[in-house]
């Protein structure tokens, strides 16, 4: 009667023994394997069953072996552990199941066997329901922000009037904080590589201790091996050296964006002064890239220093915001190509992205101040504006062509050193009667 009210139970339950192999599984799972599966599930690795999530649910399964604790994986973390569908009540729509997984230590009372209990609960429902309740969330928060939109405006209006003051301070002490930072970081990169050397001597001692058992006495074999059992030797063996490699790792990503973010940030000198375009770029993909994660950036040049006379304040801030722009346009998937061209009195800057592009209707306005293409919210439509006046200022030309769903390219041209002011406002004039998308 209880095997029945188990295998009749709306959750699945699972029994997995100390070898991976699968004992028992009740209607539940039943119900969702294949056919010629269902007959012959016994004693078959979980990593075989299913083999979608096998890796993770054998890391799972050993964690609680060892440690004999239970192991919680909800569906916000993982949804998907196991490739089952999910029928709605109402409608009958099949989706892809979001699950919650618990797995319990037990022992078999005969036996005295370890055997792990795996309970998996439909959330389906749950899980849409809390969805919908985000959207909503969201489009109340967009509304909110819609009616607030001309004081927000206001706002940044005032703050970009006194940005040009602040920006060399601001600069300076992003600078200062990144060579703060620095030092703690160097002592404790110092000490994980110390950390590292220490684990593989303790790792090698310790299997050479192994090696030798065979050469103790059965009563110190046994201790030693109770020893190695007791605190889990295996187990802090695999993961030990993994995760200070990943320390280490992540310590050095930290170091690379600190050091670009004080390269990036510190100007020694104000005005005119020679610029790297490929360094100012190479910091760019580095500090834009730590926010923006999903496109992937290539950098194209056939020089490895290309230099201009300029103001490297407003240069930074010109190529950030285009740059920023290019990474927001990309949702899921895609990439920004950034290509400096030098040519002898001319370097040009491309930013080619993939991402949803530019409506046709609004390429002549995307240089107006306040103007964004940009969702209710997201855009406060100065990005461009901003960097339209920095290139400007320094006597070039910055043009833009797009393609909805397809792309955007902006092209930047600035001449290596200042020209008269006479002929660079007749060469704008020029372009602007023959390119009227070009600034």
């Amino acid at each position: 009667m209880f095997e029945q009210l188990v295998g009749k139970l709306p959750v699945g339950i699972g029994i997995v023994d100390e070898n991976f192999n699968v004992v028992y599984l009740n209607d539940f799972f039943l119900d969702r394997l294949p056919h010629n599966m269902r007959d012959c599930y016994k004693e078959t690795p979980v990593v075989e069953l299913f083999q979608g999530q096998g890796k993770f649910l054998k890391r799972r399964l050993k964690s609680v072996f060892v440690l004999q604790h239970p192991s919680f994986s909800y569906w916000e973390q993982r949804p998907h552990i196991f490739p089952f569908k999910s029928s709605r009540p109402i409608t009958g729509e099949e989706t892809q199941m979001y699950q919650n997984m618990e797995i319990l230590p037990i022992k078999d009372k005969k036996t005295g066997q370890k055997l792990a209990c795996i309970f998996l609960q439909d959330v389906t429902a749950q899980a849409s329901y809390f969805r919908a309740q985000q959207k909503l969330s969201e489009a109340l928060k967009k509304e909110h922000e819609a009616q607030r939109k001309l004081i927000r405006k206001l706002d940044t209006a005032q703050s970009q009037l006194i940005q040009a003051e602040k920006m060399a301070s601001t600069g300076q002490l992003a600078a200062g904080i990144a060579h703060e930072i620095n030092n703690p970081i160097g002592f404790v990169n110092a000490n994980l590589n110390t950390l590292g050397q220490y684990a593989s001597h303790l790792i090698a001692i310790c299997d050479g201790v192994q090696g030798q058992l065979e050469l103790f006495t059965d009563e110190l074999k046994e201790q030693v091996d109770a020893l190695f059992e007791s605190n889990h030797y295996d187990l802090l063996k695999d993961d030990i050296t993994e995760l200070i490699a990943e320390s280490t790792d992540g310590l050095t990503r930290v170091k690379d964006i600190v050091e670009n973010l004080k390269n990036f940030s510190l100007e020694t000198t104000e005005g005119v002064q020679i610029v790297d375009i490929c360094a100012v770029c190479h910091q760019l993909i580095t500090l834009i890239s730590a926010q923006y994660s999903a496109p992937q950036y290539k950098f194209e040049c056939k020089h490895e220093k290309v230099e201009v006379m300029g103001n490297p304040g407003p240069l930074k801030q010109a190529l950030m915001n285009v740059m920023i722009n290019a990474a927001q346009a990309i949702e899921d998937k895609g990439f920004i190509k950034l290509t400096v061209i030098d040519s002898p009195q001319l370097v040009t800057i491309k930013i080619l992205d993939s991402g949803c592009g530019i409506p046709t209707k609004h390429l002549k306005r995307v240089f107006e101040p306040f103007f964004t293409t940009k969702p209710e919210g997201q855009g406060q439509g100065l990005g461009l504006s901003v960097a339209y006046t920095a290139i400007e200022q320094h006597q070039g030309k910055i043009s833009i062509s797009s393609k909805e769903a397809k792309g955007t390219v902006v092209e930047i041209t600035i001449p290596k050193q200042p020209i008269a002011a006479a002929s660079t406002d007749e060469g704008s004039e020029k372009n602007e009667a023959e390119n009227p998308q070009t600034a």
